[in-house]
């Protein structure tokens, strides 16, 4: 059973290193997606396809910037509760 208890990723309580590894993560999935923006724009294809690509692009650069921010306060927050 403590295998199957070490393979859970969510257990509770979080670790500090891991949630900083996700948001570094989420982070670093955003600034791919911006990197990717325009090679969408500039490529060929359709005006009506760049557009909804473009906007899913944008809908998870803001998705998994939000994820990064949301990682780094429950960081904090979970180290206050830690220390009280």
């Amino acid at each position: 059973m403590s295998i199957l208890s070490n393979l859970n990723l969510f257990k509770v309580p979080i670790e500090q290193d891991t949630l900083d590894a996700w948001a570094k993560m989420a982070e670093d999935i955003a600034k791919v997606a911006i990197l990717a923006l325009p090679v969408v724009v500039l490529g060929q294809g359709e005006a009506s396809l760049k557009v909804w690509s473009s906007v899913a692009l944008l809908v998870v650069i803001y998705s998994f910037l939000l994820g990064g921010r949301l990682f780094r306060q429950n960081k904090s927050r979970s180290s206050t509760i830690q220390e009280n």
